[in-house]
C-alpha cells in the first residue's frame, strides 16, 4: 500500500489533526482551557488532547485488525491487511504534524527526546514497515499499546485542570494507568523483545533483526525509567509529604536533608 494511496493517507492523518488542533485553538466551548494553559501554553494542553484523541483511534483499530486477522499473531512477518497499513499511516501522519508542532510552539531544546522518539522508533520504523510490507504486526502491536497512553495523558490532563492527586476520578485513572502501563508497555514490550523477536529470527534479515531489537530494547528501558518516574510521583513522593504533615517545617527540612 506504500504508494498514493499510502502516501494519501499520511497526508489526510497530517491535516486532520491539524484541523483538530486548530478547532481546539479557536473555540473554548464545548471543551474548556484549563486557565493555566489559556495562554501561550495552552500548545502543551492541546498537545495531550491531541495524543489521547490518537491513542483512543490507533488502539482501537490495532485491537480490531488482530482479532479480525488472528495470522497477525501466528504469522508476524508476512501478514498484512490494507486496515492494519492505514492504522500505521494514521500514527505516521500524526507523528509528522505532531513533531511539527512540537517544534513550533516548543522548541527543539526542551522537547528533544520526544522528537527523537517520534523520528528514530516510530517514523523510520513505520515508515520501513510500509515501504517493505512486512513485519506490520509489530507495527499493531505498538499500536495496541497506546492504551495505556490514553490513561498516561488523561492523567497529565486531570492534572492539567487542577484535579487533586487524592481525588476519585484521579485515584481511578491512576489505577488504570498503572494496570495497563504494565499489561502493555512493561509485560506487552518484554514479550515482543523477548518472545516474538527471537522466533522470527529466521524469517527476517539480520538487518532488520538487529535494528527491530535494538528499537525495542530502547522502548522498554525508556519505559521501565518512566514507570520508575510514574511511580515516585504518585505513590513515593506522596507518602514522603503524608508523613511529614505532623513535622515541624524545620524538622520536615532536616527530614528531607537526611534522605538525600
Amino acid at each position: 500500500m506504500y504508494d498514493i494511496v499510502g502516501t494519501g493517507t499520511v497526508l489526510t492523518s497530517c491535516v486532520a489533526f491539524w484541523l483538530f488542533n486548530k478547532f481546539l485553538d479557536d473555540n473554548s466551548e464545548p471543551v474548556k482551557v484549563p486557565e493555566k494553559y489559556s495562554g501561550y501554553t495552552k500548545c502543551k494542553w492541546r498537545n495531550v488532547m491531541g495524543s489521547i484523541l490518537h491513542a483512543v483511534l490507533v488502539s482501537m483499530v490495532g485491537f480490531y485488525c488482530v482479532f479480525r486477522s488472528p495470522e497477525y499473531m501466528s504469522e508476524r512477518v508476512t501478514t498484512h491487511t490494507t486496515l492494519g497499513e492505514v492504522n500505521i499511516c494514521i500514527t505516521i501522519g500524526y507523528l509528522v504534524y505532531d513533531a511539527f508542532d512540537l517544534i513550533r510552539f516548543q522548541g527543539v531544546y526542551s522537547t528533544w527526546p520526544i522528537l527523537t522518539h517520534h523520528c528514530c522508533l516510530y517514523l523510520l520504523g513505520f515508515g520501513c514497515i510500509m515501504y517493505h510490507q512486512q513485519l506490520v504486526a509489530y507495527a499493531l502491536m505498538g499500536s495496541m499499546i497506546e492504551t495505556n497512553s490514553i490513561f498516561l495523558h488523561g492523567r497529565q490532563l486531570l492534572l492539567m485542570y487542577g484535579f487533586s492527586k487524592d481525588s476519585l476520578i484521579y485515584k481511578i485513572n491512576n489505577a488504570f494507568n498503572i494496570f495497563t502501563y504494565i499489561t502493555f508497555r512493561l509485560i506487552g514490550g518484554s514479550i515482543m523483545l523477548l518472545v516474538f523477536l527471537p522466533a522470527d529470527y529466521d524469517k527476517m534479515s539480520s538487518f532488520w533483526f538487529v535494528v527491530f531489537t535494538l528499537a525495542i530494547l530502547t522502548l522498554v528501558v525508556i519505559n521501565v525509567i518512566l514507570f520508575y518516574r510514574l511511580i515516585r510521583s504518585d505513590f513515593i513522593a506522596k507518602d514522603y509529604r503524608s508523613s511529614n504533615i505532623m513535622l515541624s517545617p524545620k524538622q520536615a527540612e532536616k527530614t528531607a536533608i537526611k534522605e538525600t
